[in-house]
């Protein structure tokens, strides 16, 4: 009897919540049809418009894109500038047009399993010559556009992999090599026949047995057991294929360069053939006279490296990377060898010493070179191997190009790199300037109306009418040679931004007429506001949205104007890279056709740097767009 009054209570409390959902039920039923749009409703009145537009542009797959890509080329541009850098003055016409590769050290590793007998490099690949007598090539093939080309370098022909091979050589582009019944084989380049034998080689080769091959850039050269030189291929402007009558029947050993030819001489003396009056025909007089016995010779491009009987070594030449300076070793020299701009030498005790230029990590020796002992070491043109005791190789130098190179040698990486950093600096520096100008015309012009609209619109106008490309090109044209590269950088940013603010200016223009009869614009002028707080304060944040679409569809159209008045050769001036520029090759239709690298890559970085800012742009629109919020 004393729990009914408890239970009343409960029963009650129980009837008033169901009678709450009830109420709650119908009003939602009849306001509140769609639960999904009340939490949308209630996210966007807690949202600020900037974090609104942030969600808008992160569900536009393609804008994401677009940062994503340009991140990535500011990233490739900035970042790797400093990873890599360039020297503007460097070229290296040997590599002149190379091809995209990476895989010059790319040894096949069943020449490790056969042995070594020889290896010899060419400007992109390298041949060798394994114990079994077996030829193997690797590398990148270099580009031919002239006639008189036989075979790819690369390509080994049937006749030499079913020859007794005795010897190879690499040529910068070419290759010959010899078997042991003395007949020679040569493919690859051959613009001045110098991968095959001329008829009066041809008698001396069936009745003398070969010592030495020798192969140079675009010549040839074969050294007898008898002492006897013979030259042939590009000869005209060295002359080496003239080898005086003297020193024929007294070699023992050649060292070539594109020049000239170091002879080593039975009688332990050094002479030199080929052009007179450098450095490298600048024999020492000790090494002429038998002051020295000289047992050894190698050279690079401009120095020669000779060891005498007692273990001393000799050196002249330019010195050009400070290549005349010999490191200190210790031991007995037991092998010289030489690359294009470096000298080798290897030890008794098997240590590998390397000097001169670094351009291409020559000098970088890997550890396990430094840790083994060598028994052989191997160097022509940029790259570098070395044969351990275990008959294990290393290899180190110039790996390959990933882009290829240029007209003058230069890496097209390392310029796209250096040429983005400039181009995308331009084009932003160009894209401020616009937007200053044209926020001063259309602002000025839209807030006050009248006299000053018609005059700032009718300077709009002239500069509308007037013909960018001509104009531009006139302008860029004057300050050539007159000032320096950095300032014409300057003078293109400047031409660029002048230029292209009109269509930006009418647009603010236009935004400004109905901004400024809202009513916050009229509380602001009764309020007594100051009319340039007014624009600043009230007017520019509420036509902000527009300015920033503007600019980033502008930077995109300022890179292609940068691109073509460089292409067309009144942009930034080489050797400075830029984007443009470096498609000034492609006006030919040479480069159209073989060497599709210099063309189409940077066509390729302007084209995706131009494609993400516009995707950006566009996905900005559409964010800042209030209808993309309905939906």
């Amino acid at each position: 009897m004393e729990n009914r009054p408890v239970l009343s209570s409960t029963r009650g409390e129980s009837s008033l919540r169901k009678l709450g959902k009830s109420f709650y039920g119908m009003f939602s039923r009849l306001f509140i049809r769609d639960r999904a749009l009340v939490s949308v409703l209630e996210e966007e009145a807690l949202q600020t418009p900037g974090k609104t537009i942030f969600k808008n542009f992160l569900r536009h797959k393609l804008g994401l894109a677009g940062v994503i890509g340009l991140i990535l080329i500011l990233g490739f541009s900035f970042v790797g500038s400093y990873v890599k850098p360039m020297d503007l003055s460097y070229v290296e016409t040997a590599l002149r047009n190379i091809a995209p590769g990476y895989n010059y050290l790319r040894f096949p590793s069943q020449l490790v399993k056969e042995g070594v007998q020889q290896i010899s490099s060419g400007i992109s690949f390298s041949v060798a010559l394994s114990n079994s007598g077996k030829v193997y090539v690797w590398g990148t093939q270099p580009a031919y556009i002239l006639e008189g080309v036989s075979t790819s370098a690369l390509t080994i022909p049937p006749e030499v992999q079913n020859a007794q091979i005795v010897q190879v050589v690499a040529g910068d582009r070419h290759i010959l090599a010899v078997d042991a019944q003395g007949k020679l084989y040569g493919w690859g380049f051959n613009n001045f026949k110098q991968a095959e034998a001329p008829n009066l080689l041809l008698g001396k080769l069936s009745s003398k047995k070969v010592a030495m091959l020798i192969g140079g850039e675009a010549y040839s050269a074969v050294l007898f057991e008898d002492g006897e030189l013979f030259v042939w291929g590009s000869t005209m402007s060295n002359r080496l294929d003239i080898v005086p009558e003297a020193y024929q029947g007294h070699i023992v050993k050649v060292a070539a360069s594109p020049h000239n030819m170091a002879l080593l001489l039975d009688d332990g003396t050094v002479a030199v053939t080929g052009i007179k009056g450098n450095a490298f025909s600048d024999v020492p007089r000790n090494m002429q006279d038998g002051t020295f016995n000289i047992v050894d010779i190698t050279a690079s491009y401009r120095a020669v490296l000779a060891l005498d009987d007692r273990g001393k070594l000799h050196i002249w030449g330019d010195n050009e990377y400070d290549i005349l300076k010999i490191p200190e070793f210790q031991g007995k020299v037991m092998a010289l060898d030489a690359g294009k701009n470096n000298l080798a030498v290897l030890t008794d005790a098997g240590e590998v010493l390397y000097w001169g230029a670094n351009h291409y990590n020559q000098l970088d020796l890997p550890q396990r070179v430094q840790k083994k002992k060598h028994v052989e070491i191997y160097s022509n043109m940029f790259q570098n191997y070395a044969v351990g005791a275990d008959g294990s190789i290393s290899a180190w130098g110039l790996k390959g190009f990933i882009f290829g190179t240029d007209e003058f040698g230069r890496d097209l990486l390392t310029r796209l790199i250096h040429g983005g950093r400039i181009s995308l600096a331009v084009g932003a520096i160009s894209v401020v300037i616009s937007v200053i100008i044209a926020l001063f015309f259309g602002m000025t012009a839209g807030f006050f109306g009248g006299q000053v609209d018609m005059i700032l619109m009718r300077i709009t106008d002239v500069v509308t009418a007037i013909p960018f490309l001509p104009i531009a090109i006139t302008l860029s044209a004057v300050v050539v040679g007159k000032v320096s590269e950095m300032y014409r950088l300057y003078m293109i940013m400047v031409i660029i931004g002048v230029l292209t603010w009109p269509s930006l200016a009418r647009l603010v223009r236009a935004q400004i007429l109905l901004e400024r009869e809202k009513d916050f614009v009229l509380a602001a002028r009764a309020l007594g506001v100051k009319q340039h707080n007014i624009i600043l304060r009230h007017i520019l944040p509420n036509i902000f949205n527009l300015v920033i679409v503007s600019v980033t569809l502008s930077y995109a159209s300022s890179l292609l104007i940068e691109a073509g008045l460089s292409f067309l050769g009144f942009g930034v001036a080489a050797p400075t890279p830029s984007w443009g520029n470096m498609l000034q090759g492609a006006q030919t239709a040479a480069v159209l056709e073989y060497y599709w690298w210099r063309w189409l890559i940077p066509g390729l970085f302007v084209v995706m740097a131009a494609l993400s800012v516009n995707l950006i742009g566009d996905a900005l629109r559409e964010a800042m767009d209030p209808k993309a919020n309905e939906k």
